[in-house]
């Protein structure tokens, strides 16, 4: 038994009432509105509630005329069978419980007149066993029906809670608790490995980075070396170049000269011949010019004679046609005279001797004609033949004057070549003997340099044969130097840092194996623990199964529950299935079961289920909601059994016809009167 005496000073409906508990089954009952429920709202907040159903703010529990109310609970501290009290830091049968609320705001406990916080006040109640905010300890009204619709997750909470097998949870959230932490870590030690593999990848770059930059360090020194007797080898390839370009120029001055010498025979031989090839070209000239008159006068004739033969011609046609008029008309006048009266004779005698004289007449002229155009013919055939010889000798002439002219352009040219040739070889000469002397000036400058890059070059080492060109090592040279210029970033000291990285990498590699092997550990742990969890859940939910079973047989239903997804502790949930007059067990829900159904149901299984809760009290409100008499009283049976052989408390809270019957059912009677409820304690005769 937990709590002997309820005292309710200005709380709700409640001005002053003591309200004694016995143990076994308490019974409140009265109309709605009586204040029965309030009672048990005390108690809870007594306990440690601070918002209700009621109301969110504990000052709005304070009754209407007052500015305070209290609510005191009368503790058994009284020793147990086992010896001990249940506190027992309190030498004390009794221990009294007070919270006080004002309208202010400011709420309070007092624990035997002492102030005292809230922890306090729940480490006391975990003393007596006791877990007030358990739904399952004390359920208010319609909280059957809560525990029915909640979801079977957190009713599987809820269930283990009750009995006190979270432990057996907090033990898998633990093991996953800390499988999060491996998981984590692990995690932590993968980015730190990856930022590891990072920056081990860029020391690693840097250290190859530095070993090239050392090698090439090294190939500068030796190219440096290498670049110096190639200078070397380059200037004695120079001096010897210049030796022999010397020798070349020499002999090519004295080739000058003699040139020189044949070329100016050369322009005297031209200008003899030029000077007789000048005399024969005047001689054709002249007889050119003859030539050309004698053509010309031949020409001339010839013309002339064509125009007088031309003229003789035209007479000698227009004669011609004159005497064809003339026979024409002869005839006319032969042909009249014949049809006149004039004798024929006569007319024939006269036409006849005309005819004659005309005849003869035009003969003598058409003969001196034609001995003239005889004569022309003749002349033009002698000018012709002379025209012929003078202008194929005009042509010999010409021929002969072009070849000496020919003769003269190629003399002329030869001698204005040998003039042109000769000033070049004067220049030649001159520029020899100035290449000459520079030759000679730059072989003596070679020689000195040539002594000092040897100096220069035995202070970087030993003679190198090289086969390259200083062109070719200088490009190699600058090529090393811009490499090296990129690296000019590399620092120092990158393979000691890449050394230390590498280790560092290697021993979080190490660790990350270590991890592993702990996540492996505490995977098996975890799955031992929920197979513990699991056990210990299903051998619970067996053992109700059978009182659910027996209890649901009084209500005529058949039904069980059931550990759904138990796989997975986050995921795994509590069912409930019933079925009522002969139908099949389902899943309880609002949509299958009516409103009684699933208020018996889950009475049947939260009374099932109170012989594995671990509390000195309980408490109800309203249990029998929508219960038909029979379950309801059948429900009352079993609460009434459940408690029978224990020192526990039971508070049902009932507006209906009492049903429970027994000798540790103890009835509280509440009723209102002048909006004031006043408890009674109902004694029955026995």
């Amino acid at each position: 038994m937990l709590i002997r005496e309820v005292i309710l000073e200005n709380f709700m409906s409640y001005e002053y009432a003591r309200i004694p508990l016995k143990q076994g089954v308490n019974v409140v009952c009265g109309p709605n509105g009586s204040g029965k429920s309030s009672l048990l709202l005390g108690i809870c907040v007594a306990l440690g509630d601070t918002y209700t159903e009621r109301s969110k703010r504990l000052s709005d529990l304070i009754r209407w005329d007052a500015e305070s109310a209290r609510v005191t609970l009368i503790l058994n501290n009284a020793v147990q069978e086992n010896g001990y009290r249940p506190v027992p830091q309190y030498n004390m049968d009794e221990i009294t419980l007070t919270r006080t609320l004002r309208r202010d705001g400011k709420y309070g406990f007092r624990l035997n007149q002492r102030n005292v916080s809230k922890a306090e006040v729940v480490d006391l109640l975990k003393s007596f066993g006791f877990d007030p905010d358990n739904m399952l300890i004390i359920m208010h009204q319609a909280m059957p029906t809560k525990f029915a619709n909640i979801s079977p997750q957190e009713r599987l909470k809820t269930l283990e809670e009750a009995v006190g097998f979270e432990s057996f949870r907090r033990d898998v959230v633990e093991a996953k608790s800390k499988l999060s932490g491996i998981l984590s870590e692990e995690e932590s030690l993968n980015q730190l490995l990856n930022q590891a593999r990072e920056t081990l990848a860029y020391w690693r770059e840097q250290n190859e980075r530095l070993q090239e930059k050392r090698q090439l360090q090294k190939r500068q020194t030796f190219l440096q070396q290498e670049m110096a007797w190639s200078r070397v080898l380059a200037l004695e390839a120079v001096v010897m170049r210049l030796q022999d370009e010397l020798g070349d120029t020499e002999r090519d001055l004295s080739s000058a000269e003699e040139e020189m010498e044949r070329n100016t025979q050369r322009i005297v031989d031209a200008e003899s011949m030029l000077g007789i090839m000048r005399s024969q070209w005047n001689t054709l000239i002249e007889k050119r010019i003859e030539s050309e008159r004698l053509v010309g006068v031949s020409e001339h004739g010839i013309n002339a004679s064509k125009d007088q033969l031309t003229r003789v011609e035209r007479i000698i046609q227009s004669s011609g046609e004159q005497r064809r008029r003339f026979e024409s008309t002869i005839k006319t006048l032969l042909d009249k005279a014949q049809g006149g009266p004039t004798t024929l004779d006569d007319y024939f005698t006269l036409f006849t001797e005309i005819e004659e004289t005309q005849t003869r007449t035009y003969d003598n002229l058409s003969n001196e004609f034609l001995g003239q155009r005889n004569t022309l013919q003749a002349e033009i055939t002698s000018y012709t033949g002379r025209l012929t010889e003078a202008e194929q000798e005009a042509g010999r002439l010409a021929r002969e004057m072009e070849a000496i002219r020919k003769r003269i352009d190629d003399t002329n040219d030869q001698y204005i070549e040998g003039r042109i040739q000769l000033a070049l070889l004067k220049d030649r000469r001159g520029r020899l003997r100035r290449r000459t002397e520079q030759v000679k000036a730059e072989i003596d400058r070679t020689t000195r340099d040539l002594r000092d890059a040897e100096a220069e070059a035995l202070i970087r080492g030993p003679r190198i044969e090289t086969g390259r060109s200083g062109e070719d090592i200088l490009n190699e040279i600058r090529r090393t130097q811009g490499i090296l210029m990129g690296m000019a970033d590399v620092p120092e000291e990158a393979e000691d840092m890449y050394e230390n990285y590498n280790e560092t990498f290697r021993e979080i590699q190490r660790r990350i194996e270590e991890v592993k092997e702990s996540r492996r550990q505490v995977l098996e742990e975890i799955e031992k623990r929920n197979r513990k969890w699991r056990e210990v859940t299903e051998n619970l939910l067996e053992e109700v199964n059978v009182r659910y079973k027996r209890l649901l047989s009084k209500l005529k239903a058949v039904g069980e529950t059931r550990l759904v997804n138990s796989h997975d502790i986050e995921d795994a949930g509590l069912e409930i299935y019933v079925g009522f007059n002969g139908a099949a067990p389902l899943r309880l829900d609002p949509y299958t079961h009516s409103g009684g159904e699933r208020s018996s149901s889950v009475m049947a299984f939260l009374l099932a289920l109170q012989q594995n809760v671990l509390s000195p009290f309980r408490a109800v409100d309203e249990f029998d909601l929508h219960m038909d008499p029979q379950n309801k009283e059948a429900v009352s049976e079993f609460i009434v059994s459940t408690m029978a052989g224990t020192d526990d408390q039971y508070m049902a809270i009932t507006p209906s016809q009492i049903t429970f019957k027994g000798q540790d059912v103890h009835i509280i009677m509440v009723h209102k009167t002048d909006d004031v409820s006043v408890p009674r304690l109902v004694e029955e005769e026995r």
